[in-house]
């Protein structure tokens, strides 16, 4: 995926991570296909900040395959997403949260 020059490599990774969490407690019925940032653009991330109350916002996109069971989820079960976005929030330099998602 992108490099930054807004987070460093370790910022990215922890935003990543957070966002596998998020899936795997939330989104049990998705398997994560790819995941990564979404590149610099801090007109859109400042919007979100300004949005969400934060200090700063860092985007991910994805895509993901819905299990073929997943009839109750509001996807189409077997369906491949793409270009899912994540977005994370966070006060100064504390952790990410997820605080949206969606296309």
């Amino acid at each position: 995926m992108e490099t930054s020059e807004l987070f460093s490599q370790k910022e990215i990774d922890q935003a990543i991570e957070t966002t596998i969490d998020y899936v795997d407690r939330q989104f049990d019925y998705c398997q994560l296909i790819s995941l990564g940032y979404a590149g610099d653009d801090e007109d859109w991330f400042d919007s979100w900040a300004e949005q969400y109350g934060a200090d700063q916002v860092i985007i991910l996109t994805s895509s993901f395959r819905v299990d073929e069971n997943a009839t109750q989820t509001g996807f189409e079960p077997g369906a491949t997403h793409t270009g899912w976005h994540w977005i994370l929030t966070r006060k100064g330099s504390g952790k990410w949260t997820v605080s949206g998602y969606g296309y």
